[in-house]
């Protein structure tokens, strides 16, 4: 008989081990190495070229990377891990269950240490699947492809080359222990079942507290610090609402629901806090822009409404419903309807009575009973459908609900919907007595 030659390649890696059957081996890996080492690309749009075992596991197991997602990720890629970055990035690593045992020699001198060489077996029987990463192997493989594509200009492909140099993958390889039988097909969908399905996610407000490298959470944080917030009492991170003792205006979950409406408007905010999206109005490059404008708006607001009535936790405004109507109306006047002066609309907004006892939100405030006994007005029905309606109420009050519908028949007529913001908004004529009774 013959001797095959069986492809292997020397990855050097650190050895750990889960129990007596599962040893693990971390590493680097750059992009143009995944495909390689997997045997395939793990891509969707790939799956139905694979074996039927692997087509199997990834299909009814993997989530496709959506566009949004992926776009997310590329994003990440290209403004994270430059020189010059908002905040420094990083990628947790992926993992890559391994189906056959898999020889290691230590280095010489050093074996104590788990150092050493993994001969890495890269025959088709060898079955490899990416169990954790598809997302960070799909945008990395995606610059890569960019870069080698002739219809990108040089100098851009040239910046992508670069940056492809300068990262690579943390990859752990989860293998059957020398001696031990491989792993089945059922184990190695198990460890994808268990590292993708059985995490349990932080609250909400925690992971927000965080997260600073989210735009968003980053310009909720540069809004935080402005002198108007601070002087407000400033904001409370960690926290679902501001307790009895607290001194701070607003929590940080409920000004990013002000950022998230301010920039990408109502349908936006509607979504979760990991909603997505393929073109957004907040870049690195509009941050600033937006923090100047917010910065203005929300003086304008407290202008309009007085500092003291502004920090009164009784009124609407302050509360989560409350800051995703604030949020919506500036993305209608700055983003939508483009209103030359903002800060007027936003004055008559903050000269609205957003008292509870005001009649026009009776259709949401309720009188209720506090665990002492006493009685209270609160709101009734749940945040997202009360703040539809306090939405609705103060664009019909500023008239925006016309302007706004106006608007959309013109489709992109910015010109002739501007000249009448401009007019209407800032100074209505219709008397503010209509709208419920003046604070």
């Amino acid at each position: 008989m013959i001797a095959h030659v069986n492809p292997k390649v020397g990855i050097p890696a650190i050895q750990g081990q889960f129990g007596p059957r599962v040893m693990t081996y971390t590493t680097q890996l750059p992009i143009a190495a995944i495909e390689t080492i997997l045997g395939h690309d793990p891509r969707s749009s790939n799956w139905k070229r694979l074996s039927d075992d692997l087509a199997y596991i990834y299909s009814h197991l993997q989530r496709a990377t959506t566009k949004a997602r992926l776009d997310s990720i590329l994003r990440y890629i290209r403004y994270r891990f430059i020189e010059k970055s908002i905040v420094v990035g990083a990628f947790p690593a992926i993992s890559v269950a391994v189906q056959n045992p898999t020889p290691f020699k230590p280095y010489e001198g050093i074996r104590e240490t788990g150092v050493g060489l993994l001969e890495f077996d890269l025959g088709r029987r060898n079955i490899r699947v990416l169990v954790d990463g598809l997302g960070r192997v799909g945008a990395g493989m995606e610059v890569m492809e960019m870069a080698e594509s002739a219809e990108i200009p040089e100098a851009a492909r040239e910046g992508l080359r670069k940056l492809l140099v300068e990262f690579a993958l943390p990859t752990v390889f989860y293998i059957p222990a020398e001696g031990t039988e491989p792993f089945s097909l059922d184990e190695m969908q198990q460890l994808f079942h268990d590292f993708n399905f059985k995490v349990k996610p932080v609250p909400e407000r925690v992971a927000i507290a965080l997260d600073h490298s989210d735009l968003y959470i980053g310009l909720t944080n540069r809004l935080s610090m402005t002198p108007l917030i601070k002087s407000l009492g400033g904001m409370e991170v960690k926290s679902a609402s501001l307790g009895k003792k607290s001194t701070a205006v607003v929590v940080q979950q409920n000004l990013l629901r002000f950022v998230r409406g301010a920039t990408e408007g109502e349908r936006f905010l509607e979504g979760t806090s990991r909603s997505e999206l393929a073109n957004p109005n907040l870049t690195e490059e509009t941050l600033e822009e937006f923090e100047d404008q917010m910065t203005d708006f929300l003086n304008a607001l407290v202008e309009g409404m007085g500092a003291d009535k502004f920090k009164d936790r009784e009124r609407l405004h302050l509360t989560s419903p409350g800051w995703g109507t604030l949020g919506t109306l500036f993305h209608d006047l700055v983003m939508v309807l483009e209103v030359p002066d903002y800060e007027a609309a936003a004055r008559r907004i903050g000269s609205i009575d957003w008292s509870r006892s005001n009649s026009i939100w009776s259709e949401i405030v309720r009188e209720k009973t506090d665990k002492d006994g006493n009685a209270m007005l609160g709101l009734a029905a749940g945040g997202a459908q009360n703040r539809r309606f306090m939405t609705k109420t103060v664009r019909e009050h500023l008239h925006l609900d016309t302007l706004l519908e106006e608007k959309k028949a013109k489709g992109n007529l910015v010109g002739d919907t501007r000249a009448a913001a401009g007019r209407s908004v800032g100074a209505s004529a219709r008397p503010m007595a209509t709208a419920g009774p003046a604070s």
